[in-house]
């Protein structure tokens, strides 16, 4: 049997990890694996975005891809969806949701995976009030991180936030979950600031495939195999 909780039977959602992924690096990797390991997720897909509206140009879509391919080839708990790279410009995270739900219907529960610094701008995001609309947000936090919601975007987050796990099984959407993880002392904007200033992609906290990626087609200012930066 079931388990029931407010009425409904819960049902094993199927969640979503959108991000840049400009690179890929290990924190991402351990984040996903340890939401899995907490939450009983019928599946957990990274979704690499085409072209945030919102950020700088970075490595192409197809680097980024390839990277994440090769990060979750030593996975099999995690998947990678390249959907964004097939509409046109510009991605918004409300035109994949809204594909997302016609695919799995009406009944099936979808999380959408965002960290805490993008909670705290969604309001800057293309009809973001409708994101839970289509899908729950399960919002990523360190300990001990207390942020002061305030105008708008508190006002929708007390309209809908839980604090049981649960509630996002009995239900296909509507409700955003806060949930403290590992932290990991590691991102990506740091990493392309290390590549530009000469660090080798072997030194950062990148899966040795993707660093080797990195070396191979020169990403973020990395010279080729073998070739030093020293100028004679």
């Amino acid at each position: 049997m079931p388990e029931i909780l407010d009425g409904h039977a819960l049902i094993s959602a199927i969640a979503y990890f959108g991000g840049s992924f400009d690179p890929v690096h290990e924190g991402h990797l351990q984040t996903a694996l340890e939401l899995l390991d907490r939450f009983p997720f019928e599946r957990l897909t990274l979704l690499p975005a085409a072209r945030s509206p919102l950020k700088d140009d970075g490595a192409a879509f197809a680097h980024r891809l390839a990277m994440l391919q090769l990060a979750v080839s030593c996975h099999a708990r995690l998947q990678v969806d390249d959907r964004e790279s097939r509409r046109p410009p510009p991605s918004y995270t409300i035109d994949t949701l809204t594909e997302l739900r016609q695919e799995l219907g009406t009944d099936q529960p979808l999380v959408f995976i965002l960290g805490l610094d993008s909670l705290l701008t969604l309001n800057q995001w293309h009809r973001w009030r409708e994101l839970t609309d289509f899908a729950h947000l399960l919002v990523v936090t360190r300990p001990g991180c207390s942020p002061d919601f305030v105008g708008e975007i508190a006002e929708w987050l007390a309209a809908h936030r839980v604090n049981d796990p649960r509630m996002l099984e009995c239900a296909p959407n509507g409700r955003i979950l806060l949930a403290e993880t590992t932290p990991h002392a590691v991102s990506s904007t740091a990493i392309r600031a290390a590549l530009h200033q000469g660090a080798a992609p072997e030194t950062q906290p990148l899966p040795a495939s993707v660093a080797g990626y990195i070396r191979h087609n020169q990403l973020y200012g990395v010279s080729p195999p073998h070739e030093s930066r020293t100028d004679f």
